[in-house]
């Protein structure tokens, strides 16, 4: 029997290591339906830029290191490492609209209210050059850095529109945080952050001033970044409809606009994940109940297996969780 229970754990351990990308739905703007207007210059004038995930690593540009990790005290510009442009830069009469394939509904789970996250490239300031090794735990924010304004929209349908008349606006708070930092060992790993949590929305400037980049880190507690959408704030809300398999109003489309009184840019736009949502339907491998399947779970499961666990309690569990890498983002 052992030797069967061996066989089948072996065999899913190789079947997990040829699975490199899980199959499904994106938490990220996946199509890009429009654009018109005038954008920055080579990099900064390809509107498929926003489309994906935020933006981790880029390469300098005219600074000795040869790349860095986009934080926040330091934001995405020039290329990534594939050499694919990263951010998009919108003059005021400029304006991009990207499609999800799924719709991103108001999910009353979602934390803080928040259904969409829009990322630009501002940055809080300090004092001196940054680069990946500077010490976050030493390093102090003042009442510095780059923020400007996007304006933001969103449809159903990708016709009638429906805006946040009185903000937020993108590109402003929150500076995207990629990774996160050891602050024991004063370093940085290789865990990303979370781009589908939002930061807390009632933290605004103040907040981070006269604070270490390590403390601001902490307040983002575990988020990537990027400005925070409600959609019950926009100023026809009621006028959405709502989707009769859900229940919940929606939207599909976005469209990011450049406004009147400066430019910005836009890196990337994602839904926000919560567990149970209808986009995020996999309780059943998310062992841990962090909202994601992932080696982590893998490991709980192990150390299952090795304690004794029933083979027939764990192979059930192994099948959840593989059912869930090939259909879950």
């Amino acid at each position: 029997m052992a030797a069967s229970v061996n066989t089948k754990l072996v065999c899913f351990l190789i079947i997990l290591a040829a699975t490199s990308v899980a199959l499904g739905i994106s938490d990220f703007a996946s199509d890009l339906v429009s654009y018109g207007g005038s954008f920055g210059p080579s990099p900064y004038n390809d509107p498929c830029a926003v489309l994906g995930k935020p933006s981790t690593v880029c390469k300098n540009l005219g600074r000795p290191e040869p790349n860095f990790r986009v934080k926040l005290v330091e934001s995405a510009y020039y290329v990534d490492l594939n050499n694919k442009k990263v951010v998009t830069t919108l003059n005021p009469d400029a304006n991009i609209v990207v499609k999800f394939d799924h719709k991103v509904v108001d999910y009353p789970g979602n934390l803080y209210g928040i259904d969409l996250i829009v990322f630009g490239n501002s940055w809080f300031g300090g004092p001196g050059n940054v680069n990946d090794s500077t010490n976050m735990n030493t390093y102090m924010l003042t009442n510095g850095g780059q923020f400007e304004r996007i304006e933001v929209s969103v449809s159903q349908d990708g016709n009638n529109w429906h805006y946040f008349s009185n903000g937020p606006y993108a590109d402003d708070l929150f500076p995207t945080q990629a990774y996160k930092w050891d602050r024991q060992n004063a370093r940085w790993t290789d865990r990303e952050m979370d781009f589908t949590k939002p930061v807390n929305p009632n933290l605004d400037y103040s907040n981070f001033v006269n604070i270490s980049a390590a403390d601001a880190i902490d307040l983002y507690d575990g988020s990537g970044g990027g400005t925070g959408y409600d959609l019950q704030n926009l100023t026809d809300y009621n006028d959405l409809a709502i989707d009769p398999n859900t229940g919940y109003r929606w939207i599909q489309y976005v469209k990011v606009i450049g406004a009147a009184e400066s430019q910005g840019e836009v890196d990337a736009i994602s839904d926000v994940a919560a567990c149970g949502d209808p986009t995020h339907p996999c309780p059943a491998g998310d062992i841990n109940k962090d909202c994601r399947v992932d080696f982590f779970d893998f490991a709980i499961l192990a150390q299952d297996w090795l304690a004794g666990t029933g083979w027939d309690d764990v192979e059930t569990l192994a099948g959840n969780w593989l059912v869930c890498t090939y259909n879950c983002d």
